[in-house]
């Protein structure tokens, strides 16, 4: 966390002490003055020579240097030439003209042999000094090194590798210091010299990435009590050394120990390291002081940008999040050194928060790391970006993902396991479980003995899991749990492992693993599903009642219930489970509470949903068994709706309820009557799959509903097609009596009377038995073979005599009876079973018959108050229309005209009545009203029979009768109209008679005789077969004359009228004018 950076407090390199050299010549045995002189005269060239030697002495160097220049020149190579050269280096020398001491002293230590009176060790000494001083450190080194093991003397040996260590030192070579230092205090120098040598090689293995063996030489300065400054740098320089062993305490109280002793900027920065190690040791709030005071020292210091930045970490350690926050984010705008680390830092206050908020630092991370991405930590800004993008509220798994690739190159970033596991969890995210796959075996490959080894085996079982691999997986989770039973996913593990049995349908293993899981109550979105698989399984072991608590609950979180109304939330298994849960409560009975969860599956579920054809279908099914067939019929036509739309999800899941919702939508319709659509609805269930389970019924119930539709040919035609492709129908002996019903009704009674043969031969214990022989006799009676008919009657009413037909065949053997005009016997009978039946639907059927046998015998008025009395006891009968009919017949036999209108008006309005029927009675009815001169009441009634029965054999008695209504009504030239539809027509009848009658009418309406004269006169001529209409036809062309004031011809018409057609009732008529004529003749 410290960086080891260089000292400022560097020793430079010294010159050693100026050797004292003055005293050479008084060292030599020179021979006296007088000597000198003798020696002098005797040889004169040494003149110079001793001059020079007194100058020296008497330090008047230049005089010296002039002379032993001067004697050199002259005698180069006299005996005395070397103490010569000695003098004239000792002369430059003390004259500090090193470069020119340098020559002379090359010179003489060139040569092996010197004048005994020379000491070698002192020149080598003098050429070093001289070297060092001329700034030829490197040569003076390397002087010292030739000749150490000339130096005997110990100072002139100390000086000498003190001067060594020095230039290495200046020159940074690291080795050699340390090397040469080892020599120097070997040697035994002085303390300040041991002090100064222990500096070197301490900071020598500093340099040299030794920090160990750079605390052990600095440890000893302190021993040796030299100059503290010695001291004080050592301890400062251990200090940094500590700190590269990570051994923070020692490095404290190292810099503790140098602080007091350094001044200025070194102590300013050792506040500084000191505060940086308090920081390693967790002391923030000394830390904070140190750094607090290096900022106010050094504004404008080195280290001003890291200190700020360790003083924010501070305040972030002891929990002072806002102060940290603003320094940081001030550092960051700044854009210094530090800008990277600080918005490393900066993010990672908002991600020690409580709560953490993990956008702010994932957004602050993602300029960090486009701003910084040239920064040695961008790294570390990377890592802790894809860390945010995961944590945080929506994670972004795939630029996590991006920015973890990129760390996984980068072979240099010491978490690459940590990157390869975050890795693995992104894909996963992602639903990329393959590759999460791989790198999370790589992980388990690479990195073994990693702390996320647990994590790394728990996301290789998920990934086998999410990949469907169940087998593998639960190998996997079962490692887990045996590997890592203290670890916190072991529930997730064991809930896994349930989800496997659920999934492989081991209900039982899967009720068992969970029961351990419920008793932990865990909590978490994971175990969501917990109440959904062990509701589901005990629906799959069909234990009904003990699925609706677990799947109750299940969905207790998921459906709300407010004032508003119901809502649903969705997401996986919530429609399945709402759907289990209606059929728990329908096979328990709870049809109404199914009923009710279906409807919200339908009506209230948001969006799509699998489960929408099921619902659709099961809603249908129980609203039509629970006789709600409005219910019924919405889900089953919107489930077809939605089937025939785009709505792919609901094709796809739709195949398996498409039968029964045709069965069942099959049912609706019949039982509303609509006979057709239900003969469609059950076809499609056989035609859509022939093999299903409710194929058989259908195909009966198709043969059904096409009987019912009167598609009679069509429904035996399908009822002999399920015999032949069902020849083993569960209701076999139903289809059989169908299709003699069916094949009764076309009238073919031979083929349908053995089929009901058959029921009573090989299903005669039916439930339905008694109703083959009465449809058999029915038969029998068709095919005209009464006797037959009457013995199957008989056997019916032995075999059956509780059959709730009886009363009916003894009514029907009455009306075989009645056929054969015995009628009192009739009466007599059914008055006498009257007396009996007690069962009031039967009693209103004989009532029924007995009042047709008065009726049929001519009794119109008993027939007319029976038929009364019926009405009044069954309002709601169906033979009510039938009743009103043959009631108005009766009264209108009697002339009670009003009273028959008025019971076929009645008769009119009832719905469902056959048409046969319902011909007979607008007919009637029309009629009557024309007969109480209600003739526009009878024209709109003519109308709607006309078209109603357009085929009718009384469609030109309604022609007729409409005209006659409109021209009765004032409507003469619209009558004339319709008149003329008749007489169009090829046929002659009475009706063509009398259109052509009104015809004539007509115009004497409209005033025009001609044109009525000409019609009569074709009714006189043309249809002689209707004497009565052609002896009305001249009279009324008798009228004509008359009042066209021509009695004479109007009085022949008249006559001629009472000689031809003296039969006619017109003959009376014609008399009556021609009285009438006399009368007015005689006036």
């Amino acid at each position: 966390m410290i960086s080891a950076l260089p000292f400022r407090l560097l020793v430079t390199s010294y010159l050693l002490p100026f050797l004292s050299l003055a005293g050479y010549s008084q060292e030599e045995k020179e021979k006296a003055p007088a000597a000198a002189e003798t020696q002098s005269k005797a040889d004169p060239t040494l003149e110079q020579y001793f001059v020079a030697n007194g100058a020296y002495n008497r330090k008047l160097y230049p005089v010296a240097i002039q002379q032993y220049q001067a004697f050199l020149k002259d005698q180069p190579e006299h005996a005395k030439a070397d103490l010569a050269r000695r003098g004239l280096a000792l002369s430059h020398y003390a004259s500090k003209q090193y470069k020119e001491a340098s020559t002379p002293l090359a010179t003489l230590l060139a040569k092996e042999n010197l004048d005994p009176a020379i000491s070698r060790e002192r020149l080598v000494m003098m050429q070093g000094q001289c070297l060092l001083i001329t700034n030829e450190k490197e040569k003076s080194k390397a002087l010292y090194i030739t000749e150490i093991t000339n130096l005997k003397t110990p100072a002139y040996l100390n000086a000498a590798l003190a001067t060594i260590s020095d230039v290495s030192f200046s020159s940074g070579a690291w080795d050699e210091v340390v090397q040469w230092t080892t020599k120097l205090t070997a040697a035994k120098p002085n303390k300040s010299r041991a002090a100064r040598a222990y500096y070197q090689q301490g900071y020598s293995q500093y340099q040299l990435k030794a920090p160990q063996k750079a605390i052990e030489a600095l440890a000893k300065i302190e021993a040796l009590d030299a100059d503290p400054v010695w001291t004080t740098r050592g301890l400062y320089l251990s200090g940094d050394c500590h700190n590269q062993l990570k051994n923070s305490a020692e490095a404290m109280q190292a810099f503790e120990k140098a602080l007091p002793g350094l001044k200025g900027k070194d102590a300013i920065e050792c506040r500084y390291r000191l505060g940086l190690t308090r920081f390693v040791l967790k002391q923030y709030e000394k830390s904070a002081e140190d750094l607090a005071a290096y900022l106010a020292a050094a504004v404008e210091g080195q280290h001003f940008a890291e200190a700020k930045l360790y003083l924010a970490r501070t305040h972030l350690e002891r929990g002072e999040l806002e102060a940290a926050g603003e320094q940081l984010a001030s550092l960051v705008s700044e854009e210094g050194k530090v800008a990277a680390r600080s918005a490393l830092w900066h993010a990672r206050v908002y991600t020690r928060g409580d709560p953490a908020d993990y956008d702010r630092a994932s957004t602050i991370l993602a300029t960090a790391t486009k701003e910084h991405g040239e920064s040695s930590i961008i790294n570390d800004l990377r890592f802790d970006f894809a860390n945010a993008l995961m944590a945080r509220s929506k994670p972004d798994w795939e630029e996590a993902l991006a920015s973890l690739v990129l760390l996984s190159s980068e072979e240099s970033f010491g978490q690459q396991g940590e990157v390869l596991s975050q890795i693995s969890v992104c894909q996963q995210k992602l639903g990329k479980y393959e590759e999460s796959l791989a790198s999370n075996n790589k992980f388990l490959a690479e990195h073994l003995e990693h702390r996320l080894i647990a994590e790394a085996r728990f996301i290789k079982a998920e990934n086998l899991f999410l990949l469907g691999r169940l087998d593998e997986a639960s190998k996997s989770y079962a490692e887990f749990l045996a590997t890592h039973a203290e670890h916190p996913n072991q529930l997730a593990a064991s809930f896994r492992q349930a989800q496997i049995h659920h999934a492989s349908g081991r209900w039982a293993e899967c009720l068992t693993t969970s029961a351990a899981i419920v008793a932990a109550n865990p909590k978490g979105a994971l175990y969501s599903q917990l109440p959904f698989m062990i509701g589901d399984s005990l629906f799959r072991q069909e234990k009904w009642e003990e699925a609706v608590e677990p799947l109750s609950e299940f969905l207790s979180t998921r459906i709300t219930q407010t004032d508003d109304g119901i809502s649903v939330t969705p997401g996986p298994n919530v429609d399945t489970a709402m759907i289990q849960l209606a059929v728990c409560h329908d096979r328990g009975g709870h049809k109404d509470k199914a009923l009710a969860q279906l409807d919200v599956v339908v009506n209230k579920y948001p969006g799509q949903t699998s489960q929408l054809p099921l619902a659709l279908a099961e809603q249908g099914r129980l609203a039509y068994e629970n006789e709600n067939l409005p219910l019924a019929r919405t889900a089953l036509e919107k489930f077809r709706e939605l089937d025939a739309s785009e709505d792919e999800l609901f094709s796809k899941s739709a195949g398996k309820q498409r039968p029964r919702v045709d069965y069942y939508l099959g049912w609706v319709d019949a039982l509303e009557g609509k006979h057709a659509a239900a003969a469609s609805s059950f076809k499609a269930v056989v035609d859509t799959q022939s093999d299903h389970p409710l194929a058989p019924d259908a195909a009966l119930q198709h043969g059904i509903a096409l009987f019912n539709a009167g598609s009679l040919e069509e429904s035996s035609k399908q009822f002999q097609a399920v015999l032949t492709g069902y020849d083993k129908h569960p209701k076999i002996a139903r289809v059989i009596y169908h299709l003699g019903l069916s094949l009764a009704r076309q009238k073919i009674f031979t083929e349908a009377a053995k089929q009901f043969q058959r029921i009573s031969e090989e299903f005669g214990t039916s439930d339905f038995a008694d109703h083959a022989l009465y449809e058999w006799a029915w038969c029998e009676r068709g095919s005209k073979r009464q006797d037959e008919a009457v013995k199957l009657y008989e056997v019916l009413l032995k075999d059956h005599s509780d059959s709730t037909l009886a009363p009916k065949v003894q009514g029907e053997l009455a009306e075989l009876n009645l056929d054969k005009s015995a009628q009192d016997k009739i009466i007599t009978d059914l008055s006498t079973t009257l007396e009996k039946v007690k069962e009031a639907s039967l009693r209103e059927e004989l009532r029924y018959q007995l009042a047709s046998a008065h009726f049929k015998k001519g009794d119109y008025s008993s027939a007319a108050e029976q038929f009364d009395s019926l009405l009044e006891d069954y309002p709601e009968s169906r033979f009510l229309a039938s009743m009103h009919f043959q009631a108005g017949e009766s009264q209108l036999q009697l002339k009670e005209i009003e009273k028959a209108q008025g019971h076929f008006t009645e008769a009119v309005g009832i719905k469902g009545s056959p048409q046969s029927l319902v011909e007979s009675i607008t007919m009637r009815l029309a009629e009557t009203q024309a007969l109480t001169g209600q003739h526009s009441e009878a024209a709109a009634s003519y109308q709607t029979f006309l078209e109603k029965f357009p085929d009718s054999r009384w469609t030109r008695n309604a022609q007729f009768g409409f005209a006659f209504a409109t021209e009765n009504g004032g409507g003469a030239a619209a009558a004339l109209l319709e008149y003329a539809k008749i007489l169009e027509e090829p046929k002659t009848d009475l009706w063509t008679v009398r259109s052509r009658f009104q015809t004539g009418s007509c115009q004497v309406t409209l005033k025009k005789s001609d044109q009525a004269v000409i019609e009569f006169v074709k009714v006189e001529i043309s249809y002689p077969q209707y004497p009565q209409w052609q002896a009305q036809a001249v009279v009324e062309i008798g009228k004509i004359l008359l009042a066209q004031e021509k009695p004479q011809q109007a009085k022949e018409r008249f006559e001629e009228v009472l000689s031809r057609f003296a039969k006619e009732q017109a003959a009376t008529a014609a008399k009556d004018l021609i009285e009438s004529m006399k009368v007015s003749d005689a006036n």
